[in-house]
């Protein structure tokens, strides 16, 4: 594998462990950009707007607590953690984002596993799919109602 940078992700769906340096990551990154984008749906505003590295880390940090290595082992090792000193935030104000029935209690406990700091215990793609908020109501429409390319609908055959 060839050298990894952090400098992947739109700042504002860019997981923690990116923004404090880790030198290797894996696809838990993707899914903590799930977790943004999954509140942004639910709220029509983008959760974490940081306006630089260390503000979107003060932003989150504000919002789901000041990470440790009680919750996140490894967390004072990870590369700016050893140079910057953080402000300490209580843990995770993320229900207090949301009005009132905007999220149900599944939802908001797939958004907490989707933003977990811990890139080692945030939830997988696979899991994230047998999660029991996607058996709520309503459920999803059946495959055969999606759109499809070329449209059948318009009788368009592939090459015509």
């Amino acid at each position: 594998m060839g050298r990894m940078t952090p400098l992947v992700v739109t700042l504002w769906y860019r997981a923690p462990e990116l923004l404090l340096g880790a030198k290797e990551y894996t696809t838990a990154i993707d899914m903590w950009s799930t977790g943004c984008i999954f509140a942004e749906l639910i709220l029509r505003q983008a959760l974490i707007t940081g306006t630089s590295e260390l503000d979107q880390l003060k932003q989150m940090f504000k919002l789901l607590g000041t990470p440790s290595d009680d919750i996140w082992p490894g967390f004072s090792k990870l590369p700016y953690c050893e140079s910057f000193k953080f402000e300490k935030f209580p843990y995770n104000k993320l229900n207090s984002k949301f009005a009132v029935g905007a999220l149900t209690k599944a939802g908001l406990d797939l958004l907490n596993k989707l933003l977990c700091y811990d890139p080692k215990r945030r939830i997988t793609a696979e899991q994230a799919l047998k999660h029991p908020f996607f058996q709520e109501s309503p459920p999803p429409k059946h495959p055969s109602m999606f759109p499809t390319w070329p449209s059948k609908a318009e009788g368009a055959k592939i090459g015509a």
